[in-house]
């Protein structure tokens, strides 16, 4: 039996929960959204967990914070509500060390300049980067044309560091907030799923700085055999470090070497689309993992 749970507008929740009904995996859901509001109780001294109105023993956990309502209603309450049952969810997973979860010992850390220098250390050549807030001496380096800005704790989409240069707003040539400030990377950019022992690279396709700001972002099916074995070993490393079992890694290519460069590690990634051009096997690959040594 495996608990799925998140946002019932979440396409990698609905791709999860088909490919489980396809091998006829015994499924639970707890899905939340505008319309859907399942009912949940946890009686911790007694460790009994109710989804709906049956009590629930689940051998395996696959779950998403959902963020899909929240971009739909962006009050606070909605982000809250989605944390809530996230929180509630997970805490049940942890608690119980016999059932499979993606991530188990992963420690959380999203801090991006603390993910650049881990992959460094772990062998993975990375962009050359600048955390700063001093616009005037990057002007004054010039390269701005060669060179990407984007905002340190993330959220937001990567910006030639020319247009920022000459729209932020500065105060003794300093802007109010230090930025990610790297070189600027090129095509072809990769994104690489490590779950379980497998990876599964993807070619991304766009002609856009950012691919997430494209709607005609095109990905495609890399065969492994086309990764520099060394950066597999360096990515594993890097998985291992962070105790991650389920991660999608992003990099880019260096316009001096034409070799790939990292960007970021992501815990949660979105793998819908990526699924639908591989033939469902990212989603096999995740219930592969998490249904492992079940009867």
């Amino acid at each position: 039996m495996i608990l799925i749970a998140g946002g019932d507008a979440d396409p990698n929740i609905e791709t999860l929960v088909r490919a489980a009904e396809a091998r006829r995996e015994e499924v639970i859901l707890a899905l939340t959204g505008a319309a859907s509001n399942p009912r949940l109780d946890w009686d911790v001294q007694a460790d009994v967990l109710t989804i709906g109105r049956r009590a629930v023993a689940p051998r395996a956990v696959f779950m998403r914070n959902d963020v899909f309502q929240h971009m739909a209603d962006p009050r606070p309450e909605t982000s809250f509500r989605a944390g809530a049952w996230y929180a509630a969810l997970h805490g049940w997973a942890l608690a119980h060390d016999g059932v499979r979860l993606l991530n188990r010992r992963y420690r959380g850390q999203t801090n991006k300049p603390y993910m650049l220098s881990v992959a460094a250390r772990c062998g993975l050549s990375i962009p050359a980067t600048r955390i700063t807030n001093d616009l005037d001496a990057l002007e004054r380096e010039g390269g701005a044309a060669e060179r990407i800005a984007k905002p340190v704790p993330g959220g937001g989409y990567c910006t030639p560091l020319a247009e920022v240069l000459s729209t932020a707003q500065r105060r003794d040539g300093l802007a109010a907030a230090p930025a990610i400030v790297q070189e600027r990377l090129v095509a072809p950019e990769v994104r690489i799923f490590g779950i379980g022992d497998r990876f599964i690279p993807f070619h991304v396709r766009s002609e856009a700085l950012d691919y997430r700001t494209s709607a005609d972002t095109r990905v495609e099916p890399l065969p492994v055999e086309g990764i520099d074995p060394a950066l597999l070993a360096a990515l594993r490393r890097l998985m291992d470090e962070l105790e991650m079992d389920f991660a999608a890694a992003d990099f880019k290519s260096s316009p001096a070497t034409g070799a790939l460069v990292f960007l970021e590690i992501n815990s949660s990634p979105m793998f819908a689309a990526f699924d639908r051009v591989a033939g469902g096997a990212v989603a096999a690959a995740i219930l592969d993992r998490l249904m492992e040594g079940s009867a």
